[in-house]
């Protein structure tokens, strides 16, 4: 082989051929390798160690009373989200493995490494609006608040900046995508807090900080002088684009239509930020012609205070660009804050590190996953919701989720991946495997519901064990508020509002979007009206059971508006024919009425 440099040639001899062994085998898709490679190649670093793929400041101080800004999200948007840790911007980032969420154990790790103390706690999670992220971070902050103590001074911040996909476009539950807007949330509050605004005016502030920020991009194939399969309003992670352009030979109408797809987000002749971001795999030498095409209409429409160009959140090495407004008139204060010196590894905003501390590895203590560790005084049962029939219920109600996992899994495949059942009933067992086990707190509802949460979080997986985990866990808060009281069975039923009221938060799903919600909030409604027509237990809890298994059939004839199959509904196929319920709805009709049938077993006092 040869290569000519100018008038020098050389010979390269061939790379010797060997096989590594297994122990110093390098993974190409090793998330924990190329953070250990960021931090061996930044000062003022620390790496969260074992498995926890966390990197946080050096120098944090849990105790200084500043809010620590925390963001993550799959990998592969690098510099985002480790190479914005540091001061002036991110007190830490949780990074999953490529394109996929961070698991809660790993959020919640780097959470009690940068706020050890829970008094002095005062916590923002940053997140991109993704159903992964929502969940998984919506989920760590519920525990954090619940089971490890740390109350209200933690919060989640949700990014939504997508200009592609307008409002009511779509329903809340698919909602709009969060994009390279979010680097500037990361610059502008991380300046907020390292001057030591308080909790609530970053958290405020962010909010409205949001609502004033517009992202567009478009992906292509460049083919000579010509661009070919532009997409435009294309995902990070690979996602069909909303809208298809055909070939062209310039960016002159890519850009025409970005912009007038921004000015519903950012109205024309507002001051702005502008910042152009390269997608990972765009040469220098297009973003320069994309970039005096935008500026010469931009313009025209907005006068720009400031541009920022380079890659800030990128697709590995997606051939694409992404524009970003940021409306100034939300706040005076906006360009002191971007203008705010820091020392991060990303060199974008400025970099001054060398005279920090070498990086260094720390190793994270696990938290013992199925011990209460809040301190707070939780409800006891009394004998007739005692340990026997919290045994029973839990005993039936896995046993026939695990013995129904084909049959769900035959009705998940006319409209997803045909796992339901298998996603299930591996979450089924392992509840099972812990009873089996004398693990699991049988006489304090709230413990109990709590340590369920993070068996499905921890074994289930998917996105059906991330809502049955924020379900029962948003569920235990309601033994936990009123100390320890009595156990009746409309603590019961405020428990299940309570677990209702938590998917809706973080999956934003709503009644008649064919999920595991609709038989859910049926079930309650039913229930809260025979308590309140002063039915007994057994009728209220039948109630329960008949409300869950009407809604759950019902989905049949609904258009799937959450979760994998909304995206058919979304792109045309929303209007076909389902011959069989939505399979996570008609599994809460399975354990609805093995529910019943236990409590007839146990409860023999009407």
């Amino acid at each position: 082989m040869h290569v000519c440099f100018a008038d020098y040639h050389y010979r390269l001899q061939p790379r010797p051929q060997h096989t590594a062994s297994p122990a110093h085998k390098m993974s190409l898709t090793s998330v924990g390798t190329s953070l250990s490679g960021l931090i061996a190649t930044h000062n003022g670093l620390q790496l969260l160690t074992p498995g926890c793929n966390s990197v946080t400041r050096l120098d944090n101080d849990p105790s200084d009373g500043k809010v620590k800004l925390l963001s993550g999200g799959g990998s592969g948007h690098e510099p985002a989200h480790a190479g914005y840790v540091g001061a002036g911007m991110l007190s830490g980032a949780i990074c999953g493995d490529i394109f996929s969420s961070p698991s809660v154990a790993s959020i919640l790790d780097c959470l009690r490494t940068v706020a050890v103390g829970r008094d002095d706690a005062r916590v923002i999670f940053i997140v991109k609006n993704y159903t992964g992220d929502r969940l998984n971070f919506g989920l760590a902050v519920e525990r954090a608040r619940v089971g490890l103590g740390y109350g209200d001074d933690v919060r989640m911040l949700l990014v939504d900046d997508d200009c592609s996909i307008e409002r009511g476009q779509v329903r809340a539950s698919v909602g709009k995508r969060g994009l390279a807007g979010v680097v500037l949330v990361h610059k502008i509050l991380g300046a907020m807090a390292e001057d030591g605004v308080g909790l609530d005016e970053v958290h405020g502030f962010g909010e409205g900080l949001v609502r004033n920020l517009g992202t567009i991009g478009f992906t292509f194939r460049a083919v000579g002088d010509r661009l070919e399969n532009v997409e435009i309003g294309k995902g990070i992670h690979g996602e069909p684009g909303v809208y298809t352009m055909p070939a062209c030979g310039d960016f002159e109408g890519i850009v025409e239509f970005l912009l007038k797809k921004l000015e519903k987000c950012v109205p024309k002749a507002a001051e702005v930020v502008l910042m152009v971001n390269n997608l990972g795999g765009t040469s220098e030498f297009l973003m320069g012609i994309f970039l005096k095409s935008l500026l010469d209409k931009v313009k025209q429409s907005y006068t720009v205070k400031r541009t920022y160009c380079g890659t800030f959140l990128s697709s590995l090495d997606q051939a694409g660009i992404s524009v970003t407004l940021l409306n100034l008139g939300y706040s005076p204060k906006l360009l002191q804050y971007l203008d705010y010196e820091v020392s991060v590894p990303s060199m974008l905003f400025g970099r001054k590190r060398c005279n920090l501390p070498p990086s260094a590895v720390a190793t994270v203590s696990p938290i013992e996953v199925l011990q209460s560790s809040s301190g707070v005084p939780t409800c006891t049962i009394t004998e007739q919701f005692g340990a026997k029939l919290a045994s029973t219920v839990i005993t039936f109600v896995c046993e026939a989720l695990i013995s129904c996992k084909d049959m769900l899994n035959t009705i998940d495949k006319e409209a997803g991946d045909g796992d339901t059942g298998s996603t299930i009933s591996r979450g089924a067992q392992a509840i099972l495997d812990q009873l089996n086990a004398n693990k699991l707190d049988l006489t304090h509802p709230a413990n109990l519901l709590q340590q369920i949460s993070i068996i499905l979080e921890r074994d289930m997986g998917g996105s059906s064990g991330a809502l049955y985990s924020l379900f029962f866990q948003g569920a235990s808060k309601i033994f936990t508020e009123g100390g320890d009281q009595r156990v009746t069975l409309n603590l019961w039923r405020q428990a299940l509002t309570a677990g209702n009221d938590t998917i809706a938060k973080y999956a934003l799903t709503q009644l008649g979007d064919r999920t595991m919600l609709d038989p859910l909030r049926e079930g309650e409604l039913a229930m809260k009206g025979a308590l309140e027509g002063g039915k007994a237990t057994l009728e209220a809890v039948e109630c329960f059971t008949k409300g869950c298994e009407e809604a759950a059939r019902a989905t049949q004839h609904m258009v799937a508006r959450a979760g994998r199959a909304s995206y058919a509904a979304s792109s045309g196929e929303g209007d076909r024919k389902y011959q069989h319920p939505d399979p996570g709805a008609h599994a809460v009709s399975i354990w609805a009425r093995a529910l019943l049938e236990a409590c007839k077993q146990v409860i023999v006092v009407l």
